[in-house]
């Protein structure tokens, strides 16, 4: 950094990095296999002992859609009771929702996919429809004491619709921001982000 005249350089804090595992939900939900409980529970175990203090243990989805998530409630009950530890599970609609609240999750996370194509193929409604799910979930989810993140997924481009333009982007992030969430998230789903994008 080059400091020009007049120029005051501040003092520099340390900053930390927060890690959020998604290796039991997002990694384990595109296997060909449907893996026991116990195994999940394991995993999961593993990185809590490694250091780990929030990952998404599951997704609360219909189990036809994604079998390999059909165990959430059985993988929430199997987790361990720890202060320093916070279990995320994924929803998208109100149903996963209510059995995600039911099972004692810590904290929900939803996805507002940016790509109206994406969304609908992803979530089974409009990009509005999900919006709407989280305002409704996020507000629950306060009432019931429980933590609410939301992610805008495909923030960077699309499989089906290609690059997504930033004002959609933004568009989309001042309407969830109404859901106050303890976190808000871009995700480059497809892997197509670039530094200039970001």
């Amino acid at each position: 950094c080059l400091i020009g005249p007049g120029c005051k350089v501040k003092s520099v804090k340390q900053k930390a990095v927060s890690i959020i595992e998604v290796g039991p939900r997002d990694g384990l939900q595109s296997e060909p296999e449907v893996l026991p409980t116990e195994t999940k529970l394991t995993l999961i175990n593993k990185a809590i002992d490694a250091g780990i203090r929030r990952m998404e243990v599951t997704s609360f989805v219909h189990p036809k859609r994604v079998p390999q998530m059909a165990d959430a409630e059985a993988v929430v009950a199997g987790l361990p009771k720890r202060d320093d530890f916070t279990a995320i599970g994924l929803v998208l609609n109100k149903r996963g929702f209510d059995r995600a609240r039911d099972c004692g999750i810590d904290e929900i996370g939803m996805a507002v996919i940016a790509s109206e194509t994406y969304n609908q193929r992803n979530n089974g409604t409009s990009t509005q429809g999900s919006i709407d799910a989280w305002l409704e979930m996020a507000a629950e989810a306060k009432q019931a004491g429980m933590r609410a993140n939301v992610m805008v997924s495909s923030a960077f481009g699309c499989p089906f619709e290609g690059e997504v333009p930033l004002q959609r982007v933004l568009d989309i992030v001042r309407e969830i921001i109404k859901g106050d969430p303890v976190e808000l998230g871009f995700a480059d789903s497809i892997g197509v982000g670039v530094p200039g994008q970001v």
